[in-house]
């Protein structure tokens, strides 16, 4: 009894969010953690809205009623019960950002290429077992988060994407990267840590003038490049090589010690290194904020909806996913 009540009462409050939305012609809609399985038919009369917020919720599937949202650009889905990528989103061309995370999409379908205006995508610890060739359509992408999946490879065509800035693959199954990766000339932040790498593509990374910080610990490398080869990508602020097989061997440790931008201890004396190593890296409070290692979920976001647009513009909900590919995290 008291189980239907809550319901009722849930049930309620979501239809007068959205009726409010509807008469304030609302720029935010934040249906966050309503426990919602189905998304109500009202969310399509929102006509104005920039930023329709459903994280944390039951959704299995996001009905076709959506695409009548046609100026979103804002689209958080994580933490729901999605079992793939919902086809309809393809259709809402003006979206920027869009978060899927933890949900089951074990792959995303072609037409994400048709996102021509997306600057940020999440889809972190979703099962993803491929990107599509179309990915590199999404010419406007500068952050791309796609940690914690199966992807034992990455098209070529990502190396279209001349905006990005900030890619993440940590905790996937890579056994190496596409030589195009050397064409993201504005990429500041490259995570590989937790892959099958078994060795270090000195050559793709030397030609990324920009790359600040690259992170290969954790995979399967044996071997050390070359001196030249390490000397080439000097320019990279922080490379991070721990707990890579070939750390085990004194003479490898003894020839890296030349390089300050390398970390490279076993698994166990990782922490100290680090914490040694980072009082050496003078970087000022922007350059620091221009890499971070783990995504922030939109879901743990204040993303109140407010009537204005002034008000809108200054979310936190837009900011801080923008920000995240200025954030460093060395944990």
């Amino acid at each position: 009894m008291m189980n239907a009540i809550y319901k009722f009462f849930r049930n309620n409050h979501i239809l007068a969010v959205c009726e409010n939305a509807v008469c304030q012609k609302s720029f935010t809609l934040n249906l966050s953690r309503f426990e919602m399985s189905d998304l109500p038919e009202l969310v399509s009369k929102c006509e104005n809205l920039l930023k329709l917020f459903l994280n944390h919720n039951h959704l299995q599937q996001l009905p076709t009623f959506s695409n009548k949202l046609i100026h979103l650009q804002v689209l958080t889905l994580d933490y729901n019960k999605l079992t793939e990528f919902p086809s309809v989103i393809c259709q809402l061309t003006t979206l920027k950002i869009l978060n899927v995370s933890c949900n089951e999409i074990t792959s995303v379908p072609k037409e994400i290429g048709q996102l021509v205006c997306l600057e940020t995508f999440w889809c972190n610890n979703t099962g993803l077992l491929q990107l599509p060739t179309e990915i590199g359509n999404c010419e406007s992408l500068e952050t791309l988060g796609l940690r914690g999946n199966k992807l034992q490879q990455l098209p070529d065509s990502i190396r279209c994407l001349k905006k990005l800035r900030w890619l993440t693959l940590d905790s996937n199954e890579l056994t190496s990267v596409p030589h195009g990766l050397k064409e993201l000339k504005q990429l500041v932040h490259l995570n590989l840590k937790n892959n099958r790498l078994l060795r270090i593509p000195s050559h793709t990374l030397a030609k990324m003038s920009k790359l600040q910080y690259v992170f290969l610990n954790e995979n399967r490398i044996e071997q050390i490049c070359s001196t030249q080869q390490l000397q080439s990508m000097k320019f990279i602020r922080m490379l991070n090589l721990c707990g890579n097989p070939f750390c085990e061997l004194a003479a490898v440790r003894g020839q890296l010690k030349e390089h300050e931008n390398i970390l490279y201890e076993l698994l166990e004396q990782k922490s100290a290194a680090v914490t040694v190593d980072l009082d050496d890296f003078e970087v000022d409070e922007e350059e620091e904020l221009s890499d971070w290692e783990n995504s922030i979920e939109t879901s743990d976001l204040d993303s109140t909806d407010d009537s204005s647009l002034e008000n809108d513009l200054e979310d936190i909900s837009i900011l801080i996913p923008e920000l995240s590919r200025y954030i460093t995290n060395f944990s």
